[in-house]
């Protein structure tokens, strides 16, 4: 790590082309790098109110919600976003490699938004990000845990130890007078976040709730009553918070973003907005791309298409619930298209399909990521579990390239139907061997529904 040549110059375990050059040699040097690269750009987390979340599923999207909040006009803050979809500085984008910067960007970037004239900020907090230091030198005002379920056992070596990962954000990332965030419904794994910051001796650990009932009447942040929906609304509740009653109305659905809005609006307060921000702000908000993104051609009529990350047994669990309703109501069948990536936790590809099968009528199995590994193969692993003693009755179809089975489905599919187009989201690439080419399901989407519009 090269510094300034002219002066004081370099950090190094060994360089021999160093030699006669001024350089401090650091035994472990990666274990060093995250302090030292914010001490050499003046330590710029300290200068921010910073709120970090974690979770399996719900870190983009809250980490949207409460950036919408600190962008509403009327008591928002010059702010940053770090995260999967992009990196927001103040007033322009900037491409993410990583959920979570490494730490010579991650200090960087910081230290851009706060050069912008950022006072606050939200991060996405991966588990790989905790368990390998590179937040190290961050504390946090407020630190959210949005759900957790199997996910990423290709870098951990099991269940605990993902936990653990996560719970690092409470435990060694949150000032003392922090808050630690979690919903009642993640049971354990809740629990487990917010005995890591009582053990950092952080007082204030809230939990939300979807209800009032039972153990939901002791959590900080709980749903009193459901409002009636207005035209546009998903989402229409009261909520008590420890600043007051709120009305949470939001396009959002689905009882997982109940969860989320839940959490944003409990690191909201814990970054000192106030409700009628939080109120308006989240009634416009609309998420994050490519979480639940409905594709349509205006005025034309046609089965509804969703894209949407969800890429865990749970997250396309979830998804499917929250298209339920619009089923039902449309009186057609859910078509779900679904891949698995390759290079990355094999286990979860049985249980995808076999929650796929469960969730819909028509199961199309097809790619993803497949990178090195044979996207037969993978597609073939995701049928044995849409086959499985406790599989559903989805009608299954193979078909191994995306863009085909995309475009298919939506030929396919009855005009009532709703179409949920899984595992990659926001994403415009598609990875396939060593080579990365252009693709994004929303495009494809668009144009399958083109076409069948001209049939």
């Amino acid at each position: 790590m090269v510094v300034d040549e002219a002066h004081f110059s370099a950090a190094v375990e060994a360089d021999p082309d160093l030699a006669h050059t001024p350089r401090l040699v650091l035994r472990g040097l990666g274990e060093h790098l995250p302090v030292l690269a914010a001490a050499w750009h003046g330590w710029p987390g300290e200068a921010l109110s910073l709120a970090g979340i974690t979770g399996t599923n719900g870190k983009t999207t809250t980490a949207h919600l409460l950036g919408a909040i600190a962008s509403h006009p009327r008591g928002g803050r010059p702010h940053l976003r770090l995260g999967t979809t992009g990196n927001w500085l103040v007033d322009r984008e900037v491409h993410a490699g990583f959920t979570t910067p490494f730490p010579v960007e991650l200090q960087a970037l910081l230290a851009e938004a706060h050069d912008r004239g950022a006072r606050c900020g939200v991060m996405e907090v991966s588990s790989h990000a905790l368990a390998q230091g590179r937040a190290k030198p961050l504390r946090y005002r407020a630190v959210a845990l949005t759900s957790f379920s199997q996910d990423h056992l290709d870098f951990h070596p099991d269940m605990a130890a993902y936990l653990e990962a996560k719970c690092e954000l409470a435990r060694r990332h949150l000032h003392v007078d922090g808050l630690a965030v979690a919903p009642l419904e993640q049971g354990r794994a809740s629990e487990a976040f917010l005995a890591a910051a009582e053990a950092a001796g952080v007082e204030r650990r809230w939990r939300t709730a979807r209800s009032a009932a039972g153990a939901g009447a002791k959590a900080q942040l709980r749903v009193e009553a459901q409002l009636p929906l207005q035209p546009g609304e998903g989402t229409a509740v009261r909520v008590a918070t420890p600043a007051g009653a709120l009305d949470l109305r939001s396009p959002l659905v689905g009882a997982f973003n109940l969860d989320n809005l839940m959490v944003t609006v409990a690191l909201a307060l814990g970054l000192d907005f106030g409700l009628d921000t939080i109120a308006d702000a989240l009634r416009a908000a609309t998420g994050a791309p490519g979480r639940l993104e409905a594709v349509a051609l205006p005025g034309v009529a046609g089965p509804a298409v969703y894209v949407d990350y969800a890429h865990t047994p749970d997250a396309v669990a979830r998804s499917l619930e929250a298209l339920e309703h619009a089923r039902r109501a449309r009186g057609g069948r859910t078509v779900v298209v679904l891949g698995c990536g390759g290079d990355r936790d094999p286990s979860k590809r049985p249980l995808m399909g076999e929650v796929a099968s469960r969730g819909a009528q028509r199961f199309w199995a097809t790619s993803d990521n497949p990178r090195t590994e044979d996207p037969a193969s993978i597609v073939d692993q995701m049928i044995a579990g849409a086959l499985g003693p406790d599989a559903g009755g989805a009608e299954l179809v193979r078909e191994v390239d995306r863009a085909r089975a995309i475009a298919s489905a939506i030929a396919e599919a009855a005009a009532e139907d709703v179409v949920l187009i899984a595992g990659k989201g926001h994403e415009d690439y598609q990875v396939i061997g060593e080579t990365k080419i252009h693709f994004d399901d929303r495009e494809h989407a668009l144009a399958a529904l083109r076409a069948r519009a001209d049939a």
